[in-house]
């Protein structure tokens, strides 16, 4: 070989050598911008788009497809098909050269696609284009599994070699990873997205029970109507993020009255009508149903009138149904939302809604312990009248008898000295009658006065020698304290006669002693002691003692008379007790004394 002849051979041997290099420059930039994608976006499409294109150019292929697993494992589906255009191929697993790739985990180079039974022509039919060569791989990740498959056409220079079959595994096993953990990424990002939103979720559900909480503390404390209203009204206001507020409740006239108001002009809100099923409130109160209504001067249901004469117009509305009960209906009305052009949303209507539920709920039985309380009162009325009634039997015994005596006293003054004691008698019922109406008004007191207690006591034991007449009981008087003390005569009177009477029914036909000690405790109390040598209280009834309708064995007895020394004893807040044996029955009471000559002392309840 001649000198020319070896240097253009070497020229040709450098060329080609240049020509070489060049391509592995080209893969290594390729695989460079591969590295780069895959660590440049965690978007899965926009991440497989850049692979392919890289990809494509590498391999020196006319285009690439890569495919995926679906979920279940079951099809290949296209995610980047170049020269598709934006149709999504489809293929079940070991379907066609890619399924077959999917389902044995192995690489196929196939130099004339068409002479290979795997290979379906029916994309080459519907688009046209010529398939001859085919590369594919698996995409396996770490563990081996397979993700899916790396598809190139067409080797623009030859056939694809084993060279291009060892990078394009190596790319797709590079994708692989870089896919799994995008998609792991994307999954961690979903799972906060969710934690994220579970936790709001639970956040309004703290914020609205203790809106309930609190909803439901005001109904327990609230002893008015209105003032339950204005209680949650305000809670709700809160809750919703509203500027005011109103509830409106039907009238058995069948309009509807603002009860509550918060926010704007609310006294000027208050007792404001508008016709049953006007205005937005008003079509939620007749058909049960929400209504939001985010623009109000749109809507012709707005109740201009009303918006004028309290001085406040609304942006926004929101109104949910109240329903206490079939016949008692009304709404729950919040007015514009924080924020300027903020509207009320879907989740505001939920929230209200539970609120008014919650509401209905506090009228309803709130309606039901004033029901409750007018009943319990008619029943106290009763029994305070039964009371009255009882004791009535006292002073009209000691009337009759001091009227028979008058008639046959020849003495002046003695007819004077019973006729004073005839009308104590009758100032005593007045006294009771009196105390009934005052109760009946709902006002309970006792009248303070100064007491003489040798007088007062010396006319009572008269008083109780008459009354007990012809029942063989001794009365006693002990005055171990002769002073002055301050109690409601009329009351204690009372119910020193009831203590009488009750120890001459223990004491029965055999009679027996009645002893009275007027005593002095050692901070000024009045101590009172009533002592009788009778049977003692029997067991069945001594823990029930004082309570109204106990009795024990008396024919025609009430039960009412120690009920009535224990009131009595509760207006003057003082106490009784009572120790009892057989043979002995002691009742102590003591009174407390107050500053003061005399009075009107609010009773304890």
């Amino acid at each position: 070989m001649s000198d020319g002849d070896e240097l253009i051979s070497a020229e040709v041997r450098i060329a080609r050598l240049e020509r070489a290099l060049a391509r592995e420059q080209a893969k290594t930039r390729a695989l460079a911008d591969i590295s780069a994608a895959l660590g440049s976006t965690l978007d899965l499409d926009e991440l497989l788009g850049l692979v392919a294109s890289r990809i494509t150019a590498v391999i020196d292929a006319e285009r690439s497809t890569i495919y995926l697993l679906d979920d279940g494992g079951e099809h290949l589906v296209s995610r980047v098909a170049e020269g598709q255009g934006s149709s999504t191929i489809r293929l079940k697993v070991g379907e066609g050269l890619a399924g077959w790739v999917a389902k044995k985990g192995q690489a196929i180079n196939i130099k004339d696609a068409y002479q290979d039974v795997r290979f379906d022509a029916e994309w080459d039919r519907r688009t046209g284009y010529r398939t001859r060569s085919i590369l594919a791989v698996p995409m396996k990740n770490r563990h081996g599994r397979t993700l899916g498959v790396v598809q190139v056409l067409n080797k623009r220079a030859g056939t694809f070699t084993v060279d291009d079959e060892a990078l394009l595994s190596a790319l797709a096993t590079q994708a692989a990873v870089s896919i799994e953990n995008g998609k792991l990424f994307i999954s961690v990002i979903n799972k906060n997205m969710e934690l994220l939103e579970i936790k709001e979720q639970l956040e309004r559900r703290v914020r609205e029970l203790d809106v309930l909480f609190e909803i439901a503390q005001v109904s327990a404390s609230a002893s008015k109507l209105d003032d339950l209203l204005e209680g949650v009204l305000a809670r709700a206001v809160r809750a919703i993020e509203a500027e005011a507020g109103a509830i409106l409740l039907a009238e058995p006239n069948g309009d509807l009255r603002f009860r509550s108001a918060v926010g704007g002009n609310p006294e000027s809100v208050k007792g404001q009508k508008i016709p049953y099923g006007s205005g937005i409130s008003g079509w939620v109160a007749r058909h049960g149903r929400a209504q939001v209504v985010n623009d109000v001067e749109d809507d012709d249901r707005h109740f201009t009138d009303i918006s004028d004469r309290v001085g406040y117009h609304p942006r926004s509305v929101m109104a949910v149904p109240l329903r206490i009960d079939d016949e008692h209906t009304g709404a729950l009305e919040l007015l514009n939302k924080h924020g300027g052009e903020s509207a009320f949303t879907d989740e505001d209507v939920r929230t209200a809604s539970l609120i008014a539920n919650h509401i209905s709920t506090a009228i309803g039985l709130a309606e039901a312990r004033d029901l409750q309380s007018r009943q319990d009162r008619l029943s106290t009325i009763g029994q305070l009248l039964s009371s009255v009634l009882h004791d009535l039997k006292t002073p009209m015994t000691i009337i009759s008898g001091y009227t028979q005596l008058i008639a046959n006293e020849p003495s002046s003054e003695e007819r004077s000295r019973l006729a004073q004691s005839i009308l104590r008698q009758v100032e005593l019922i007045n006294a009771m009658t009196r105390e009934t109406i005052a109760f009946a008004r709902g006002d309970r007191s006792v009248w303070l006065r100064k007491v003489y207690l040798h007088k007062f006591f010396s006319e009572l034991r008269d008083q109780l020698e008459r009354e007990l007449d012809g029942r063989n009981v001794n009365i006693t008087l002990e005055l171990r304290d002769r002073g002055i003390a301050r109690f409601d005569e009329h009351k204690i009177q009372r119910a020193v006669h009831n203590l009488a009477r009750n120890a001459a029914e223990a004491l029965g036909s055999r009679g027996g002693c009645f002893e009275m000690i007027v005593d002095r405790a050692p901070d000024g109390a009045l101590v009172l002691q009533f002592k009788d040598d009778g049977p003692g209280v029997p067991e069945a009834i001594k823990h029930k003692l004082f309570d109204s309708f106990s009795t024990h064995g008396k024919e025609g007895g009430t039960g009412l008379g120690l009920a009535i020394v224990r009131k009595v004893v509760d207006d003057h807040e003082g106490s009784i007790s009572v120790d009892s044996r057989p043979g002995e029955t002691v009742f102590t009471i003591v009174i407390p004394q107050l500053s003061g000559e005399s009075g009107v002392h609010p009773a304890v309840a």
